[in-house]
């Protein structure tokens, strides 16, 4: 059967994908949960006008979230942290930190979209990745300052 997703199915598709599945997952499951809608002779024009004003939609999407990164690749990250005397951090600098100076500097970024590829454990200046979803990253140079 053929049928247009109305959300994103984890290992099935994306939004506004029309895709062939078995009969009975899509009868049983997939459109009296609301995921999607067969595809039928009738519908086929209202369906492919949707999947356009989905596209369009993206788009927009897509570019708020590139301006959103740039914006953040940009932005000063300054976390301060104690320190002994030969620069050596007592813990390390987690996401849940960065995420705290970035919110300070008016970007309001969720740790879980912060990746750390090496523990931050020095003062100094660090770069990090920051995830928005869609293949969108910025990388942000995080500066580790002693308090």
């Amino acid at each position: 059967m053929e049928i247009l997703l109305k959300q994103k199915v984890e290992k099935l598709g994306e939004t506004g994908e029309l895709i062939t599945v078995k009969d009975g997952y899509a009868r049983n499951f997939l459109v009296p949960k609301g995921y999607a809608v067969q595809v039928t002779r009738k519908n086929r024009k209202s369906i492919e006008n949707e999947i356009e004003k989905y596209r369009v939609l993206e788009e927009r999407r897509l570019v708020a979230l590139k301006d959103e990164a740039a914006k953040v690749a940009e932005a000063n990250c300054t976390v301060a942290v104690q320190a002994d005397e030969n620069d050596k951090l007592y813990g390390s600098v987690s996401p849940e930190d960065i995420a705290r100076a970035l919110k300070l500097s008016g970007h309001d970024v969720s740790p879980k979209n912060i990746k750390i590829s090496k523990s931050i454990r020095a003062i100094g200046v660090h770069e990090v990745e920051v995830l928005f979803g869609s293949g969108v990253v910025a990388n942000l140079k995080v500066w580790v300052v002693k308090e």
